[in-house]
């Protein structure tokens, strides 16, 4: 019966469920019970044995509280509070600030400038594009005037002939 409640108990343990008198209760029964236990009951039992022989062999000296708190205190002072590293952080993050704020506006002036030429060269595009279907149009018209400018320059050299031969004798001679 006492395995058995042991058995229990170890459940409870492993679920956090134990009170402190039942923790106690069932760390002395483990200690009694120490050579009939088997398994993980019987590690258990070891476990706290030697738990308990750490804790009778760790005695602290009378002295220790005070130098451990003298050794807090000594810690806690500060020793330099505005040392030359905090000052250098602080001069690097001003610098870096006035940095950024010189250097934004500029990216963003150099941004729109890009888009203006990119929408000016867009523009001078399409302009350029307009006169040169306008010309071709107008090219169409312009070999029916060829044509008849043709005519026209046979009709005065059949009708005045004597201008023909002007011209022939002036670029002979």
């Amino acid at each position: 019966m006492a395995l058995r409640k042991l058995e229990q108990w170890l459940e409870k343990y492993w679920l956090g469920e134990l009170s402190q008198v039942e923790e106690m209760e069932f760390k002395n029964e483990l200690k009694a019970n120490k050579d009939k236990l088997t398994g993980e009951l019987k590690k258990l039992a070891d476990w706290f044995g030697s738990h308990e022989e750490v804790k009778q062999e760790l005695v602290l000296d009378d002295d220790f509280d005070n130098r451990i708190m003298k050794e807090i205190h000594q810690k806690s002072k500060p020793k330099d509070s505005w040392n030359w590293m905090k000052v250098a952080a602080s001069i690097l993050v001003v610098f870096a600030l006035g940095f950024f704020a010189w250097w934004m506006p500029q990216q963003q002036e150099q941004k729109q400038l890009a888009q203006q030429e990119e929408k000016a060269y867009k523009e001078a595009k399409a302009t350029l594009e307009l006169m040169a279907s306008m010309m071709n149009h107008g090219k169409k018209h312009l070999s029916s005037l060829e044509m008849i400018n043709t005519a026209q320059e046979k009709v005065k050299n059949t009708f005045q002939p004597d201008r023909k031969e002007k011209k022939k004798v002036g670029q002979d001679g």
